[in-house]
């Protein structure tokens, strides 16, 4: 298991006024790494404080307890100085085949934040070996998402986590399905709006599509299927992505554009 160092994180009470003037904003509190001083937020008191290595000792009681997915690989990503986490925990004993050589081993992804970006979020994925792509999985499928306030014990995710294989099965099904199914210029064109390219990754884009073309249909428009398409995307997501902020982002948008396929 990789070792990771978090931020040291508590919780302070938030002043407001003139130096000789001071009140308590007593429904209010500040987020603060203690050895940085860093701010990372000011919540209202309702706010449930849940450190990363909490949630991390939640989701891994549920991993290792369940000897089918076996030790997984893990790979811990921060942004904003540890007020942003995204810890991927890689399956590679559990391996399905969508192609012969075209193998995806099943992830899990937790995200947690101090600067209330996230909420914590639990979301299922996959990894490719072909392209060392990561890829996501659609969102009506399996992503639990708790605001920060419940305590963490109260969540209960237990049940969602443990029949993520299960879940993982029926899309690797639908992917199969994409292999065949051909992308319409409609559909294309939905898909490239909703992902909110810029002009520098929209011709990023076209490039590696016309690279893997298949044929054509008309106007000059390239013939893909789904499934390349949708590793195309995928693969600018994990290996284009500016920072952990930009790559979650771009993961989120394309939950929603393969609603399209």
């Amino acid at each position: 298991m990789e070792e990771t160092t978090f931020p040291q994180i508590e919780e302070q009470p938030v002043m407001w006024g003139y130096y000789r003037d001071l009140h308590d904003a007593n429904r209010y509190k500040a987020i603060v790494d203690r050895d940085s001083g860093k701010l990372f937020s000011i919540v209202s008191k309702d706010y449930k404080l849940i450190r990363h290595e909490e949630a991390i000792d939640e989701i891994e009681d549920l991993i290792y307890d369940n000897e089918d997915l076996g030790k997984p690989t893990v790979k811990t990503s921060f942004y904003n100085d540890g007020g942003r986490m995204c810890r991927r925990y890689r399956f590679e004993k559990v391996t399905v085949e969508i192609d012969p050589g075209d193998i995806l081993h099943p992830e899990l992804h937790l995200y947690n934040s101090y600067d209330v970006t996230w909420p914590l979020i639990v979301a299922l994925g996959a990894y490719r070996l072909v392209c060392e792509n990561g890829m996501v999985v659609e969102k009506t499928l399996f992503r639990f998402k708790k605001r920060h306030v419940l305590e963490l014990e109260r969540m209960n995710f237990k049940n969602d986590v443990s029949t993520a294989l299960t879940r993982f099965d029926s899309q690797v099904k639908t992917w199969r399905e994409w292999r065949t199914r051909l992308i319409s210029l409609e559909t294309y064109d939905k898909v490239m709006n909703t992902m909110e390219f810029g002009k520098k990754a929209t011709e990023q884009i076209e490039s590696k599509v016309n690279e893997d073309f298949e044929g054509f249909l008309f106007r000059g428009y390239p013939q893909i299927t789904a499934w390349l398409f949708y590793n195309i995307l995928t693969w600018y997501a994990t290996h284009k992505a500016a920072s952990l902020n930009h790559r979650v982002e771009l993961e989120n948008r394309l939950r929603r554009a393969i609603s399209y396929f």
